[in-house]
């Protein structure tokens, strides 16, 4: 049996337009995929990049659901209520009630 060690160095090269490429494993190591938005922060020693993650583009509002956002949701709004109200329901309403 062997361990792998997750702390490990690459070095990348910025290309003639500022580009850089996240290595493979990287990528593969944390999901990112072509459209992921990543953070540049200056830091004292050096840089750090971290993925930005996306706000919910429904949130609840006073008990209602609001659209909140750009995000494209590839979603059936019809289901997605119906299936909201079913689980509502099932939280006031036992299924099997006891007498």
């Amino acid at each position: 049996m062997w361990i792998m060690s997750y702390h490990f160095t690459m070095q990348i090269a910025i290309d003639k337009l500022g580009r850089i490429v996240v290595p493979k494993p990287i990528r593969d190591r944390y999901h990112l995929q072509s459209g992921t938005v990543l953070e540049l922060e200056p830091e004292a020693d050096g840089i750090r990049l971290s993925i930005v993650k996306p706000k919910d583009s429904l949130i609840t509002k006073q008990g209602i659901l609001v659209h909140h956002g750009t995000t494209v949701v590839d979603l059936d709004i019809a289901d997605f209520i119906n299936l909201e109200r079913e689980m509502r329901n099932g939280a006031f309403f036992a299924e099997h009630p006891e007498p």
